[in-house]
């Protein structure tokens, strides 16, 4: 392994047995003839993978997909079934809540707990002691056992464990989800300490945002197969696909229209995607055109801050729908969504429409980003039976630069108004 590699993964796989009964598992192993009664469960195929030191590693895929097996495996904690692990550096682990925590133990003691698990001495961890419950800030339930605190109090005993023990590889399982606003900003404030110095992180989580926002490598995990690795940008895009056509067919098999599955009348998709963008769907409905237009109606690629600008699509519906939907949403080039709207969220109905009609919807408003470079999504979706169908979802289909000025920093325009006063403070003077 490169002394550059954090981790080192080579054609992992991890294989359970599945017994149809508990009892089988008794007769499989006293038969005389050794037959055979369970099924094998692959959780994981084939997995190689390298991930450089100081990389945040993004880890995407359905519940199911293998994600966790991978990351205990890891750890440390499973052992393949095929293939090997290397690791370089003390690695600290938050994986699914309370893992590695007696439950009759007090929180105290668990902290010690914690530390002799990872080799590291008890005077070492009295002197780290007050850090990790300061960060916990669980208060007096630090001497209380485990089995009586709330998920959010697991999860930050658990976060505040594994960040003081000085990790060179740092593996943050979805526990995050579970704090409150509050304690998640800590979390990704240290997060953000750990990537400044250097350190390895790898991080599960189904907020493609969160993916996009704060990891610099990635991967799409399926059935225990890597589908993507690469740009976090790329990984989303190929997730968000695939749970795209895979709400459509659980639609089909909810008793829907049947649409989800295929193009309406079977009629051969003609779509054409642009350079750059990534597009699918059921072909219920066809969005041929979306623009981006200026204030005056004008097509446009720059947008000044603070100006009136319009974006513009053309559907053509391929079938019948009572309850279409369209919008958009304005991300960063490497695929954060910033804002956006759409004719649902904004009560605009455009249905009931009848197959072969076509719609123009248009969104007015004012630019409300700092200058930079944007990208549009759209998408034209409906629900079918509880479940939301995109019939064509079209990523990346608009870029733009917002320039100019405005006065306030970060993406989004504060718009402030700033005035200053004076006040001539009143002193009482004695002779």
């Amino acid at each position: 392994m490169s002394s550059e590699t954090a981790i080192s993964i080579r054609d992992v796989s991890k294989s359970y047995r599945m017994y149809p009964a508990p009892v089988d598992r008794m007769k499989e192993l006293l038969h005389p003839f050794g037959k055979k009664y369970h099924k094998d469960f692959w959780a994981l195929r084939d997995i190689s993978l390298e991930v450089p030191k100081g990389t945040t590693f993004g880890i995407v895929g359905q519940n199911g997909s293998g994600k966790s097996t991978l990351l205990q495996i890891i750890a440390g904690i499973l052992t393949p079934t095929t293939g090997s692990v290397e690791v370089s550096g003390r690695i600290s682990a938050l994986l699914e809540l309370g893992a590695g925590f007696n439950k009759e133990f007090t929180g105290r003691e668990n902290v010690f707990l914690q530390g002799a698990m990872r080799g590291i001495s008890r005077e070492e961890m009295e002197e780290r002691f007050d850090s990790i419950a300061g960060f916990a800030d669980i208060g007096h339930f630090i001497d209380q056992p485990v089995r009586k605190y709330s998920s959010g109090m697991y999860v930050r005993l658990a976060f505040a464990c594994a960040i003081n023990i000085d990790p060179e590889i740092l593996i943050v399982d979805e526990a995050l989800a579970v704090g409150d606003a509050m304690f998640q900003r800590r979390c990704y404030r240290r997060l953000e300490e750990f990537q400044k110095s250097g350190k390895t992180i790898l991080f599960v989580s189904h907020s493609v945002g969160t993916i996009t926002s704060i990891c610099t490598q990635a991967m799409f995990l399926d059935r225990g197969r890597v589908v993507l690795a690469g740009s976090p940008k790329e990984v989303v895009n190929a997730y968000s696909k695939a749970l795209a056509e895979r709400e459509a067919e659980y639609a089909r098999k909810m008793g829907g229209t049947g649409a989800a599955a295929k193009p309406a009348d079977n009629v051969e998709d003609e779509r054409v995607k642009e350079p750059g963008e990534v597009r699918f769907g059921a072909g219920g409905a066809e969005l041929k055109s979306i623009e981006l237009l200026n204030g005056n109606g004008e097509p446009a690629t720059l947008i000044e801050a603070g100006e009136p600008y319009i974006i513009k699509a053309k559907v053509l519906f391929k079938r019948d729908m009572e309850e279409p939907n369209l919008g958009f949403t304005i991300k960063t080039l490497n695929g954060l969504e910033l804002s956006g709207a759409s004719t649902d969220s904004t009560k605009t109905p455009i249905g009931p429409v009848k197959k072969g009609e076509v719609r123009e919807i248009r969104f007015d408003q004012k630019m409300n980003l700092n200058p930079g470079q944007y990208a549009i999504t759209s998408s034209v979706a409906e629900y079918d039976k509880g479940t939301r169908v995109f019939h064509d979802r079209r990523l990346d289909v608009v870029f733009f630069k917002v320039i100019g000025t405005t006065g306030s920093y970060g993406i989004v325009n504060s718009g402030s108004s700033v005035s200053v006063s004076a006040e001539k403070e009143e002193h009482s003077i004695s002779n």
